[in-house]
């Protein structure tokens, strides 16, 4: 059986930034929720795949942010998954809010780990056996190289943080949205002061743990666009590689 999940929230302060925007952070949060709640009723929550020693791993996510919720607003959240293959399984997102208005949307790119090698496996058949929802015409499928992911560069902003405890999550790794406030937090000051984020497009490389060290980087890629990565200080391995556009 194919399943949706649709969850509506009513934004609070705490989920909201300086100008009483929704936080990025909080929408991926709840995106985040909503995608656990739906993989569990298809069998395939974060405590399915552990009971059978697979974990969940973020790959690729692409945010857009048509129009921001704000503080008290109320918005209904819809996910899916939308295409099963031999590795990765796609999920999109959707916000709108109470009249229908397109807020937000997102496409995304799931792969499986197992647990004792920490190593990326063909998805078992239990996930691949699921059937997505055909009801909706899904978003374009991400590539798993965009053209921004081998673009070199050299940081104008350096910010070096220390993965706490809060930042872990039941795979035992940083959950992916603690990586995105890190990001966020390094942008010059001046962008976060006078514009708002339009997209974020996400490269996930590998995962980092507890007391690890990691540099946030970032570059002025054009007037509206930054390219960031994070890399691991001790060993030198990419995290994570982004590209932001502001508006």
């Amino acid at each position: 059986m194919a399943f949706m999940q649709t969850d509506t929230f009513t934004l609070r302060g705490y989920e909201c930034d300086a100008f009483g925007r929704m936080s990025v952070t909080a929408l991926m949060n709840q995106m985040q929720e909503s995608a656990n709640r739906n993989a569990i009723d298809y069998g395939i929550g974060i405590s399915d795949l552990a009971q059978r020693g697979f974990g969940w791993m973020l790959m690729r996510f692409h945010l857009r942010m048509h129009q921001y919720p704000r503080y008290g607003q109320t918005i209904r959240l819809t996910t899916y998954p939308t295409l099963v293959e031999k590795y990765f399984i796609y999920r999109d997102f959707q916000v709108l809010s109470e009249d229908g208005t397109l807020l937000a949307d997102a496409a995304s790119t799931w792969l499986v780990f197992g647990m004792e090698k920490r190593a990326m496996v063909p998805l078992p058949d239990f996930i691949r056996q699921l059937t997505p929802p055909t009801i909706l015409e899904p978003l374009p499928k991400l590539s798993t190289k965009p053209d921004f992911s081998t673009t070199s560069f050299s940081p104008d902003t350096e910010k070096l943080v220390e993965v706490g405890w809060l930042s872990i999550d039941q795979n035992h790794h940083v959950n992916n949205v603690a990586y995105v406030g890190w990001l966020l937090e390094a942008v010059p000051d001046t962008l976060l002061q006078t514009q708002e984020l339009a997209e974020l497009d996400l490269v996930f490389r590998t995962e980092s743990h507890w007391r690890d060290q990691l540099n946030i980087q970032s570059v002025a890629e054009t007037t509206e666009t930054l390219l960031h990565r994070i890399i691991q200080q001790e060993s030198g391995k990419e995290v994570l590689l982004a590209q932001s556009r502001w508006r």
